[in-house]
């Protein structure tokens, strides 16, 4: 039953061949891409179903023997935390697959791409060794650099050094895992990376090199201008929620080098790893207040909340028991990325409507009514309705900041608050009549396709706040 672990791994890049061989200029990709995610995510159900079934800890592995005489077997492993993630992400992948307009839907290679990039973080979350997590880790950014060169994007020197910076990235994990091998024969578990007998000295200049790795995935001020300007430019919803999947590569390296506890060679360095976590928090938030677009303060949204959980990681897994934080780090991102997803897409569409009738974007909502209910919505949960296991979970988290430290509690409360009404501000504007002309009132709404499609997504969320899996059975 666990060989689940293998087809999950297989089904992105057999829908990637199969991409491959469909016409140009026809939707055929595009099906086969929409398809693949729906076979994806009923797999991934099935294995919630077979680990509900599990004694404790409940836990799923299936080994691949490599290369035996080297005793290097590959690691397929999984935990309700990691299953999470992945049906959070194939979710919200699905959900951009859904905001496509039809003329990018015959777009051949950008499904292709998706489906390769696809195949790449399934590998990275079903990783349970160094080497298997290092291939998904430095391989990705290969689609994900041609997904968003393909949105044509204008600032080619931005994604260049956006590339590069991650590269950088790449080669430092690199070093590590080689300098690491020197004191361990065969294949290393990732939970096992930890308690490694090494050095003092090499042993900080390994987890500084998994660190800084993982570290060049997040966007942390000063860096965080690559991401963001990039975001700024991508006019495509999928392109753009899979280039917001990066950040949680690297969150979900840490829980994964850190699930038993965190290097102690490292954790003198903490202290300022939190206060950069702090600082980035506070600047990127003050940017999106000074930017007017939604969707940049959309982004910035999405990066305090990363920061957020990293830093629950950091400072949480010592006074809480570490599997209990990341239980509720994960119910948290799973209805984070369902919602910011959904976001991304009604905004997105909502422009290309303004766009074509040449109307002002401020505004737009008002003659949309429909979309403008669905878009509260979404906007309210994100910003903590109580009506999501999103609300709970970043509740518990919180507020277990603030018995850790009553000013760093303030200080997030404060980012955190500080964002939230910049996001409930310009939602008010795009609702405001004032900004509007007679002419204007042309706007398509919401189709009636898309309208059934995002109140099935508003039941998932709805049903999380009672219990976060009411999905398995």
């Amino acid at each position: 039953m666990f060989d689940l672990l293998l087809i999950l791994l297989i089904i992105p890049l057999a829908g990637c061949l199969f991409a491959l061989t469909a016409r140009k200029n026809s939707a055929n990709a595009f099906r086969v891409a929409l398809f693949t995610m729906g076979t994806g995510i009923f797999t991934i159900l099935r294995l919630f179903a077979t680990l509900k079934m599990q004694s404790e800890p409940p836990h799923l592995q299936y080994i691949i023997n490599w290369f035996a005489k080297a005793d290097v077997n590959l690691l397929l492993s999984v935990d309700y935390f990691s299953l999470l993630l992945l049906l959070g992400t194939y979710v919200a992948l699905v959900i951009g697959l859904v905001g496509l307009s039809a003329e990018i839907r015959r777009q051949k290679s950008l499904f292709v791409l998706f489906l390769y990039f696809v195949w790449h973080i399934t590998g990275l979350l079903l990783a349970g060794d160094m080497i298997l997590f290092y291939i998904f880790f430095a391989g990705m950014l290969i689609p994900l650099f041609m997904l968003i060169g393909h949105d044509q994007i204008k600032k080619k020197s931005t994604l260049y050094t956006f590339f590069l910076f991650n590269f950088g990235g790449v080669l430092l994990l690199l070093i590590a895992i080689l300098i690491a091998y020197k004191y361990y024969s065969g294949n290393l578990q990732l939970h096992e990376f930890v308690l490694m007998k090494m050095p003092k000295s090499t042993n900080r200049i390994v987890w500084s090199g998994v660190c800084l790795a993982l570290v060049s995935r997040i966007p942390i001020w000063p860096f965080h201008y690559w991401l963001s300007t990039l975001g700024a430019n991508i006019k495509n919803p999928l392109v753009y929620i899979i280039t917001n999947l990066l950040p949680l590569t690297g969150l979900y390296g840490f829980m994964r080098f850190w699930q038993l506890s965190i290097a102690k060679s490292i954790l003198p360095y903490m202290p300022a790893v939190v206060a950069v976590c702090l600082v980035t928090m506070f600047v990127i938030a003050l940017i999106g207040i000074a930017h007017k677009e939604f969707l940049y303060k959309l982004f910035t949204y999405m990066t305090i909340f990363y920061l957020l959980f990293l830093l629950a990681e950091i400072l949480l897994s010592s006074v809480l028991l570490a599997g209990t934080v990341q239980m509720n780090i994960a119910y948290s991102l799973f209805i984070f990325l369902i919602v910011t997803s959904s976001l991304v897409v009604l905004d997105m569409r909502m422009e290309r409507e303004c766009a074509e009738k040449k109307c002002d974007y401020r505004g737009a909502l008002a003659y949309m009514p429909k979309r403008a209910r669905i878009f509260a919505f979404f906007t309210l949960v994100a910003l903590g309705l109580p009506i999501s296991a999103m609300f709970w979970n970043n509740f518990i988290i919180i507020s277990s900041l603030f018995r850790f430290s009553f000013l760093i509690g303030v200080m997030v409360m404060t980012a955190i608050g500080l964002i939230s009404v910049s996001m409930l501000y310009e939602l008010y504007v795009m609702r405001d009549l004032k900004s509007h002309i007679d002419n204007e009132r042309e706007i398509t709404d919401i189709s009636r396709e898309s309208l059934l499609f995002f109140t099935v997504v508003i039941v998932v969320i709805i049903l999380s706040f009672f219990n976060p899996l009411w999905f398995v059975v």
